[in-house]
């Protein structure tokens, strides 16, 4: 478990003395956060805050979750200050942060409007306003004015698409957007599902920001919920699911904002107590949804295309090089073949390669470099094929052919390799240790024969039935008592048999999912943390791969090289993206458990339907 920290920052620590900061205070790695202490800033104004944000990071597969309170301040004057350090309860243990000095120098500069702008999107608090103190006219609740049509009339979520119509295996940019002229804290509770594609997000969590847009002549303030790349697996009309952001609106009622001389400084410190009693303010929640939108997914088509074709989109450049020339029959060959382009890389497959008589090629290794915050997706695809050759001379391994489908050319392209030849000697009986691979195979067999008790058994009896018989034909004196040996023999060893068969039947199958039933009723993080590592223990288990290896990402392809189903394999994406959504998402929806345990389940029980 990585360690829990607190911590305090400031966007800068020297300013004007008409600018602005954003403080931030932020717990990493805690399971549970139970209280951060507000900061005391009787040099500074309260702009907006506390903005609460909550989400997770991944930096080369190391994930932090993370919880953060940010204020946006406007000092009081010129001077040096410092915010003294404040603590912070999670988990249990009181936590303290580092202290922050800030210079505030006596000239007037441009309003850093970017300190104001820096509300992530992980708890919406859409409070920002420009430098210069607005009027309050949208969120004041006058005399007569409903509470629920002025949200109506003043925030929507809306769903963007830089396409309607593509092919299969074309991307598809979906981005939801806030956009509010309200004060409000506003959560997603609902995230699109996406059935039917293979998803890369764009938005990144620690780079949430709102801009501003006009609809209708009115300024908004727009926030970026969720921004995807879709890859279409499969032709059709697609519905994409709306997004659900439930909001907390605060109105300011006009009788009472009409007395207050500076109500910017004190709308919302809570945490101070010094915030508008219960009787000047109105809260109407409300949770807004965007309108679905259809994508019109065309098939590939079925004219011209090549027989190397294996469902690559976009645009690719084939190359492959073996790692020497010349090998002996006691070496294993290595060829490394390199797909480089953009597109739908993440779901290309390995291309068959027409091996030369008396090679034993192995299960390729793929490796993907992708860059994800492309448009398409561009990179490259590593696949490394071992092979081993029985006999020496010369051998050429014919081109290798890549076929792909140019969304934009609207045809089929074929791009391919140069013929490889290459030498081989005899070897001297021995194999090197670039054969292991091979010898790996080979004992695996030999392990799987040891492990069955049953056929083991059997075949030791049999054995030592021949032998007796044998033994017993040069003493005829003694044959009819052989044979009664014999016959106990043979009858103990069908007993056995037996009783390993009954015992075989009596061994329950293994309950991946019995640690997430336990938590069903407990900690949320700690139940979706057992179901997560469930599934995958299981998937690793069928799949004969490492636990690590297994993301939402490459089980298609996975699952492909098993042949089952693309429909199973879209349904267990879902599974795994719904499970992990709520273990790293801001937010806790406990209503989800029993359903997304009862579906691990059910796709447990699915997949156990293909033996392989």
């Amino acid at each position: 478990m990585a360690q829990v920290k607190f911590s305090a920052t400031v966007s800068s620590q020297k300013i004007n003395k008409n600018e602005f900061i954003t403080l931030r205070l932020q717990v990493e790695n805690a399971n549970e956060v139970q209280a951060i202490t507000p900061p005391v800033i009787s040099n500074f104004q309260l702009v907006s805050g506390p903005l609460q944000e909550s989400g997770m990071t991944s930096n080369n597969g190391d994930v932090k979750r993370y919880i953060a309170l940010s204020y946006v301040l406007q000092p009081k004057g010129p001077g040096n200050f410092s915010l003294p350090a404040v603590t912070a309860t999670a988990d249990g243990k009181t936590y303290k942060s580092n202290a922050i000095t800030i210079q505030v120098l006596n000239a007037l500069g441009t309003n850093n409007q970017a300190a104001v702008n820096s509300n992530p999107f992980g708890s919406i608090n859409p409070f920002d306003e420009a430098a210069t103190p607005a009027p309050f006219n949208d969120y004041i609740l006058r005399k007569g004015e409903n509470a629920a049509d002025k949200v109506s009339r003043n925030m929507f979520v809306k769903l963007e698409l830089n396409k309607t119509s593509c092919y299969v295996g074309e991307p598809v940019i979906a981005t939801y957007k806030l956009y509010t002229r309200l004060k409000s804290e506003s959560n997603l509770v609902k995230n699109p599902s996406f059935n039917g594609f293979s998803v890369i997000d764009l938005q990144q969590p620690d780079n949430l920001t709102y801009t501003r847009e006009k609809v209708n002549g009115r300024e908004y303030n727009v926030y970026i919920v969720r921004r995807s790349q879709l890859y279409p697996l499969q032709p059709g009309n697609v519905e994409l699911d709306p997004v659900e952001i439930e909001n907390n609106v605060h109105f300011i009622k006009e009788a009472y904002a009409n007395r207050q001389g500076d109500l910017l400084s004190e709308i919302f410190q809570q945490f101070e107590g010094a915030g508008i009693p219960a009787e000047g303010m109105e809260e109407q929640k409300i949770t807004l949804k965007s309108k679905p939108a259809s994508i019109t997914v065309k098939p590939l088509p079925d004219s011209n295309a090549p027989e190397s074709f294996k469902g690559a989109v976009g645009k690719f450049d084939i190359d492959a090089v073996l790692e020497k020339n010349n090998f002996t029959t006691d070496d294993a060959g290595r060829l490394n073949v390199t797909i480089t382009g953009a597109g739908n890389l993440q779901l290309v497959n390995t291309p068959d390669i027409d091996w030369p008589q008396g090679f034993e090629a192995f299960d390729p290794k793929t490796t993907d470099e992708l860059e994800k915050t492309t448009v398409p997706v561009s990179g490259r695809k590593i696949i490394v094929y071992t092979f081993t050759m029985l006999s020496p001379g010369t051998y050429t391994i014919p081109a290798i052919r890549f076929s792909y489908f140019d969304p934009e050319e609207k045809k089929y392209t074929t791009d391919s390799t140069l013929p490889i030849s290459f030498t081989v000697t005899k070897g001297t009986g021995i194999k090197n240790d670039s054969t292991a691979l091979a010898k790996k195979e080979k004992a695996g067999i030999l392990n799987s024969f040891f492990s069955n008790r049953r056929w083991m058994v059997s075949t030791v009896a049999f054995l030592i039935i021949c032998g007796l018989i044998i033994w017993l034909k040069r003493d005829k004196k003694r044959e009819e008592k052989i044979k009664e040996e014999a016959a106990v023999l043979q009858a103990e060893q069908e007993r056995i048999a037996a009783e390993n068969i009954a015992e075989a039947e009596e061994v329950k199958p293994v309950n991946y999912l019995e640690g997430a039933s336990d938590l069903l009723y407990g900690n949320a993080a700690d139940f979706y943390t057992a179901l997560n590592g469930g599934l995958k223990l299981y998937l690793s288990q069928k799949l004969h791969l490492p636990v690590e290896s297994i993301s939402k990402k490459n089980i298609a392809e996975y699952l492909d090289n098993k042949n089952i189903p693309t429909n199973t394999a879209i349904q267990l994406q879902q599974i795994v993206s719904d499970i992990e959504l709520q273990l790293y998402a801001p937010f806790s929806a406990d209503d989800k458990r029993k359903e997304l345990l009862e579906n691990a389940a059910t796709i447990i029980q699915l997949l156990e339907t293909y033996r392989h």
